[in-house]
């Protein structure tokens, strides 16, 4: 995968793209200048094909490809197969014979080390990697955690890189028994507990609704937990517990824990378990108390009422209380943005470049404008937000670097003109 900012218009095939992740990389793909063919066995959505960013669906059996889906294939520089790994490793040694070699093969298991082992003893050629976004497909993915396993390295790999760090998301690289592993700790325990959690409260035959209303946050936090597990398809979690190496390992030592636990409340070892729960405090001291008011934010949003009348819903403090979480995240996020700039700002000092690149900032400019047309906002506002945005993170970079100062208007005043004009 080259440079995702070359003027020569690019082709972009997603096999499973009526999926959360797959609708998800679509779209990326497609603002970021692709020209998109989605395809899934299941019949279009109407909903995902975006003339405005050349994006289209075509319903296809991939195990069985037409000759227009080897068309496809074949001019296509990047196949990203968001499927399950028991349709996947079927699938591509059927779609493989039709790519050319440069072509970057994406998938997005969330279990890598099976599917390396398929791909060391497979005889394909083309450059591949995985990654895993550690969030839904429907969630706006700037600022979320993604884990890569690269089988196959090269510029095409370089260049996927570069184009996951510009969404903005936090790219963490590992090898594909590191990515199991860590998976093992960060879904196939916490999918187990949740999943533990709602069985022992469907065995007891309690109505839920009543519980609710009685529920302490969290209860209902693990509810809502379960409920959005409940909303996913169940091979996603499946895969999880069943194809993870390192999965059985962790259920057996979270087994072992709850049966350490019963013991000690059963034998009335109250010093041993204050001393559990030290080591516990102790483990996260570091983390606090970022994590404890996460969790007081958390119980307050699931304390708030349903809103379930039109009444409630034009409620002016409701809309307000809504709004105010908004503008948190966007303070939170744009915190986060000028650190990262602090950051690149040391390195560009390091290397001696240049603060100012012009080409970058019409790229940055250009890629918002495209999103933003994707959710109704005026191209003029995303000017005018990132004119003052951009202006800070330079202010942020002369004053690490140093030297002569160059302004921001004059290093790109064609992209520009209209954000000028309105600060004046």
């Amino acid at each position: 995968m080259s440079s995702v900012t070359s003027q020569q218009p690019r082709h972009a095939v997603v096999v499973g793209v009526l999926g959360s992740i797959g609708q998800l990389l679509a779209r990326q793909l497609a603002i970021a200048g692709y020209a998109v063919t989605g395809l899934d066995i299941a019949a279009p959505s109407d909903s995902l094909a975006d003339n405005a960013h050349s994006l289209r669906v075509l319903q296809a059996d991939v195990l069985s490809p037409s000759n227009q889906v080897k068309a496809e294939l074949g001019t296509a520089d990047i196949l990203v197969l968001a499927l399950a790994q028991n349709v996947l490793i079927k699938a591509l040694p059927v779609l493989a014979p039709h790519l050319r070699s440069d072509c970057l093969i994406v998938d997005t298991l969330s279990i890598k080390s099976e599917f390396s082992a398929f791909v060391d003893q497979s005889n394909l050629k083309q450059p591949m990697v995985g990654i895993n976004p550690m969030f839904s497909g429907d969630l706006a993915p700037a600022g979320r955690p993604v884990a890569l396993v690269s089988y196959r390295g090269g510029d095409a790999v370089v260049g996927l890189l570069e184009w996951l760090r510009a969404w903005p998301v936090s790219v963490f690289e590992m090898t594909p028994s590191e990515h199991d592993r860590t998976m093992a700790l960060l879904q196939t325990l916490g999918h187990a507990l949740v999943t533990g959690f709602g069985l022992t409260l469907d065995e007891s035959s309690a109505p839920l609704a009543d519980l609710l209303e009685l529920a302490p946050p969290p209860f209902k936090v693990m509810l809502s937990l379960l409920a959005r597990m409940t909303q996913n398809h169940p091979d996603v979690y499946w895969e999880i517990q069943s194809h993870n190496p390192y999965s059985q390992e962790i259920r057996t030592r979270m087994l072992a824990q709850l049966s350490r636990l019963d013991v000690m409340v059963n034998t009335g070892s109250r010093l041993d378990y204050h001393l559990s729960m030290a080591v516990l405090r102790n483990a996260l001291a570091p983390l606090n108390p970022g994590l404890g008011d996460t969790s007081r934010k958390i119980f307050e949003l699931i304390n708030e009422r349903p809103v379930n009348t039109e009444a409630s819903r034009q409620n002016l403090g409701d809309f307000r209380s809504r709004i105010d979480r908004i503008d948190d995240q966007l303070v939170d996020l744009l915190g986060q943005r000028l650190q990262l700039i602090r950051e690149v700002a040391q390195s560009k000092k390091d290397n001696q470049t240049a603060v100012m690149q012009p080409d970058r900032v019409l790229q940055v400019i250009e890629r918002c404008k495209a999103r933003g047309r994707a959710q109704h906002i005026r191209e003029e506002l995303i000017e005018q937000l990132y004119g003052l945005i951009i202006g800070e993170a330079c202010q942020i970079e002369y004053d690490v670097v140093g030297g002569p100062r160059e302004s921001l208007f004059e290093a790109s005043p064609s992209a520009f003109t209209s954000t000028a004009e309105s600060l004046q």
